[in-house]
């Protein structure tokens, strides 16, 4: 049984919407050179293997002497620039490892987590990978025996949110889209996915168009976001767009 200060850490973690969208924004945003290596490394859960992706120097396919020497020159020209931009690539992705992982620690975890992660064994080694970090603390966040009531808690403050009488809707706006951060990270994308699927718009796509499937999949999570933003707004100040939406896109 966890105690309630690791559940009120994982809650506050949560809160936070430490996902790996924020990580990912982060990233984007930091000016890192080759940042998109990092970005690609997160969303596929593993590091890139540079030595995997080297490149090859290409034997000539001519017959003819001279033209076979002329080709087999072009091909070490080529050869070299792309080592030379591997070579380019991989020295700046061992830098960003270390600041991505550096930045996790300082922007991304509260101080209970920074504290249980620190008492890992492997904190110096497996966990200075910037990816197995964030399985570290997504395993921990898991593990929480009060889990089910962070996704009581998430569910009630994203569907029973409303906008204040005196708010603005740009100030609503960013605290129903914190909110859905949350939502997302504990549910995860795949749970959206499948939500799409028992949909009756998405019934409606003809079986044969799978791309037409996989985008509305693709889209579903920015639809349920619309739809919960409008139902959530002041509906005195909304009423005028929901009733045009409700004519021209409604049976």
């Amino acid at each position: 049984m966890c105690d309630s200060s690791e559940s009120q850490e994982q809650l506050e973690f949560n809160r936070k919407a430490r996902s790996l969208y924020k990580v990912m924004d982060y990233i984007q945003a930091s000016g890192m050179k080759c940042s998109e290596d990092m970005v690609k490394s997160i969303c596929d859960g593993n590091l890139i293997n540079f030595n995997g992706i080297a490149p090859r120097l290409n034997a000539p396919t001519q017959t003819e002497a001279v033209a076979r020497e002329t080709e087999m020159d072009q091909n070490k020209i080529l050869y070299s620039a792309k080592l030379d931009e591997n070579m380019r690539r991989s020295d700046y992705f061992e830098t960003n490892k270390r600041t991505v992982k550096s930045n996790i620690m300082l922007k991304f975890v509260t101080k209970a987590m920074d504290i249980k992660l620190q008492g890992e064994a492997n904190f110096t080694t497996t966990l200075e990978d910037p990816i197995e970090l964030l399985k570290r603390i997504e395993q921990f966040m898991k593990k929480s025996a009060d889990a089910e009531n962070d996704f009581l808690e998430a569910n009630q403050n994203f569907f029973a949110m409303k906008q204040g009488t005196t708010e603005n809707l740009m100030h609503f706006k960013e605290r129903f889209l914190r909110q859905a951060e949350v939502l997302q990270y504990l549910y995860g994308v795949a749970w959206f996915r499948d939500f799409a699927i028992k949909t009756k718009a998405y019934a409606a796509i003809a079986s044969t168009d799978t791309a037409a499937q996989n985008k509305f999949k693709d889209d579903i999570f920015e639809a349920v976001l619309a739809t919960g933003f409008l139902c959530n707004c002041d509906q005195t100040r909304t009423a005028p767009l929901m009733l045009d939406l409700q004519t021209n896109y409604c049976r």
